[in-house]
This record gives structure tokens, C-alpha cells and sequence, in this order.
């Protein structure tokens, strides 16, 4: 007789989109971006909250767009843009910019607006960055349009400046954030070797910081495992052999990892088989 059929396994039903919260999207934090896009009327400005670099080399830029918005015909008619990354200081232009639209006004005549002419597209001035784009790819999605260029020019202010944060509201940055405390994992290697990796608070240039490793048995009895130099980033990713007393006979269940450095504080993780 042949055995029962194995039942297929099935997988969770999404939540209905009724019982998602409507603005979830809002606890996204971004940096808006002026989408700047040459057209018949001239150049046309519009608020992108959802502005993002999408790959390194080459540099990509990916702008999201909504419906109705007339930015989407036009850059597919012109196959290039222009974005600005707004500073904190042009909260008021990104809401303007994103409340008008060119079918009813130039948003350029305002004084608030300060076009630069650009190598290939016009871009706003006043922000963190800009930067030049010519069209590769256009992503359709159920409702928004996602737009990724390739970089050809950019913009750096003559001096640093702050970005534009948002997350729901719009907010400026307050003072970084200082990190005080190593974080550590480990894996222990069918050979017995523990791979330990680390990270911890930035170090000053040209410092060499050395990392200490040790093994914390459950009675609390502590084996110094070494000294191991910081990898380039100044973190740490080392194989440790372990001593052959390091393990009990019971195996590495209830050991864990002390892993200091000089001006943070200790991290531990538990070895696992």
C-alpha cells in the first residue's frame, strides 16, 4: 500500500490591506528630494520624499512618483533629471514644491527657487547635494512609478551642510549619535575554531586598536583567548583555536564571549554549536 500523501505546506496569508495602518509608509526616514525636470514650459521642480541611491558603481539615483504626477511624462520625454537632496533649511520650498503643481503655475518664478543651469539637466541649489541624472530603467508598480537614472554630474555646497529629515514631519538633525558599546557574534567551526566578529564606537585616525577575546565558562571562570588586531575599518573578524580545556564535555552550551576595548564598553555573545 503506498503512503499517505505528505500535506504541502502552506504559507501565511497576507495581512488584508484594510488592516495595515493607512500612513505606515510615513515611518520611512528619508532626505527629500527637488526632482528638477527640463519640459516645454521650461524646467519643472517637485518634492520627492522617496529619493534614494540605488547602487554604487555605477552610481545609480531612483526617484518614486506618484499617479498624477506631470514630472513622469516628462522625464520620459526628456530621459534625464536632476536631483537636489534638500538641507534643513529648504523645509519650506520641499512643501511648496510638493503642493503645486506646473499644470497651474511655473514653481520657478519663485525667489524661494534658485536654479542652477548644470552640466546636462537644470538643479536647484541650497542643498546637501545634486546631482545630474540620464534615465536607465523605469519600474512599474501597482500605483507609483520608480524612475532610476545614472549619475553624470554632481554638486557639493562650498561648505557642509545639514539634511532635510523625513519622517512624517520634516525635522534637522540633532547632535551624532555616540556610541559607546561592542556588539559581538560568534560561530563555532566544526574544527573546534570559534570565529568571533565585533564592532564597536569609531576610533581616531591612525589609531590601531587591539580587540581582547575571552571565554566565560558558567561558573563564571574566565580564559583570556588573546590579542587581535582591528581589520581596516576597525573592526573585527577573527578564528580564535580554543584551548583544549575550553570546552567542557557537556560541549559549549552555557559558554559565552567577552570581547573588550580600550574606550567602550564589553559585548558578549553566546558560542552555539
Amino acid at each position: 500500500m503506498s503512503p499517505d500523501p505528505q500535506p504541502t505546506p502552506v504559507s501565511p496569508a497576507p495581512l488584508p490591506p484594510t488592516l495595515l495602518p493607512p500612513t505606515l509608509w510615513k515611518k520611512l526616514t528619508s532626505t527629500v528630494g527637488l526632482v528638477a525636470v527640463p519640459g516645454p514650459r521650461g524646467t519643472n521642480v517637485m518634492s520627492a520624499e522617496w529619493s534614494y541611491f540605488v547602487n554604487k558603481d555605477p552610481l545609480y539615483v531612483a526617484v518614486v512618483l506618484g499617479p498624477r504626477t506631470a514630472s513622469r511624462d516628462l522625464i520620459d520625454a526628456a530621459g534625464r533629471w536632476a536631483v537636489t537632496f534638500c538641507a534643513e533649511d529648504q523645509a519650506a520650498l520641499a512643501d511648496f514644491a510638493g503642493s503645486c503643481s506646473v499644470t497651474d503655475v511655473d514653481k520657478t518664478t519663485s525667489v524661494a527657487v534658485d536654479l542652477a543651469p548644470g552640466t546636462h539637466t537644470p538643479w536647484v541649489r541650497g542643498g546637501v547635494l545634486a546631482v545630474e541624472c540620464e534615465l536607465r530603467q523605469v519600474v512599474p508598480m501597482p500605483v507609483h512609478t520608480m524612475y532610476v537614472g545614472e549619475v553624470v554630474a554632481a554638486h557639493l555646497p562650498e561648505q557642509p551642510v545639514r539634511p532635510l529629515v523625513k519622517h512624517g514631519a520634516m525635522y534637522a538633525l540633532g547632535d551624532p549619535v555616540r556610541r559607546t558599546r561592542i556588539l559581538t557574534a560568534t560561530r563555532l567551526l566544526p574544527d573546534g575554531t570559534l570565529r568571533v566578529a565585533a564592532t564597536g564606537p569609531a576610533v581616531p585616525a591612525g589609531s590601531t586598536p587591539q580587540w581582547r577575546i575571552s571565554l566565560l565558562a558558567p561558573d563564571g571562570a574566565l580564559t583570556r583567548l588573546g590579542r587581535y588586531p582591528a581589520d581596516r575599518h576597525g573592526d573585527l573578524l577573527v578564528e580564535v583555536a580554543l584551548p583544549d580545556t575550553a570546552l567542557p564535555a557537556t560541549g559549549p552550551v552555557g559558554l559565552r564571549v567577552r570581547v573588550e576595548r580600550d574606550g567602550a564598553q564589553a559585548g558578549e555573545a553566546t558560542v552555539g554549536p
